[in-house]
């Protein structure tokens, strides 16, 4: 598969944007490298939204919650529905394997509501904070969002596949070295690049990771599909609220 087929491939598998179909290779090998070009496309979308409300003469709450519309519809909601699941199997007090039958189930549970609330709140406040700061900051802050949540997926792969067969098992098998190492270098550079509300955000994405990695280990036996969409949402929060700090 050519470079400009992989990545068209891995913007229409990860996102809703009208890039056409690509085929993909039966262990996702070759679209999980563009996790972090993903995440830097998604985050600077949803920035743009927010400088384009704000410039509209919008107060910072409608800013923020246009902003999380736009994030949330560039993905198509496939990170939210980890966060639900998670919600729901990670919380309740059960068995690894009725945990993940809980997060196989459609339905959304109480939890999963509870969860889904928390996170998409928090998104909103964050983005309204960042009306306030400089407009190049706001949309650094939500570039380095999208990158930083989805290069998580690469610390979550250490782990073993709770759920053989399903997207975290293909995420696992389409994974190699050289996309873990290049994924730690441009989210270096582009810490760096934001000075220290780059260092919060990466002491913020660090602290969520092994939380939440943990906590998976802890009551599934590893990861799933599900648990790198909620890797991914709440380490974007955690970052967008990092970004907020004086």
């Amino acid at each position: 598969m050519s470079v400009i087929s992989s990545f068209r491939a891995a913007v229409a598998f990860f996102t809703r944007l009208p890039v056409g179909k690509a085929p993909l290779p039966p262990t996702l090998s070759g679209i999980v490298a563009w996790l972090p070009a993903v995440g830097l496309l998604v985050g600077a979308l949803a920035g743009l939204a927010l400088l384009l409300a704000a410039r509209l003469g919008l107060t910072a709450l409608p800013c923020g919650v246009l902003a999380a519309l736009a994030w949330t519809a560039v993905t198509g909601g496939l990170h939210l529905d980890g966060v639900a699941d998670c919600g729901d199997g990670l919380l309740v007090e059960a068995p690894p394997e009725r945990r993940l039958a809980i997060m196989k189930d459609s339905r959304l549970g109480s939890f999963g509501a509870l969860a889904l609330f928390f996170v998409l709140s928090t998104k909103v406040a964050a983005l309204a904070a960042l009306v306030g700061t400089a407009p190049l900051h706001a949309l650094c802050a939500c570039c380095l969002a999208g990158m930083l949540g989805r290069c998580q997926v690469f610390a979550g792969m250490r782990l073993p596949t709770a759920r053989p067969g399903g997207l975290g098992s293909m995420m696992h098998d389409g994974m190699k070295p050289r996309y873990a190492y290049t994924a730690l270098g441009l989210c270096l550079v582009a810490c760096l690049a934001m000075g220290r509300h780059g260092l919060y955000s990466l002491l913020a994405a660090v602290l969520t990771g092994i939380w939440l990695l943990s906590a998976a280990r802890a009551r599934i036996g590893g990861v799933t599909g599900d648990v790198f969409g909620a890797l991914i949402e709440t380490t974007e929060c955690a970052v967008l609220l990092a970004c907020c700090l004086p």
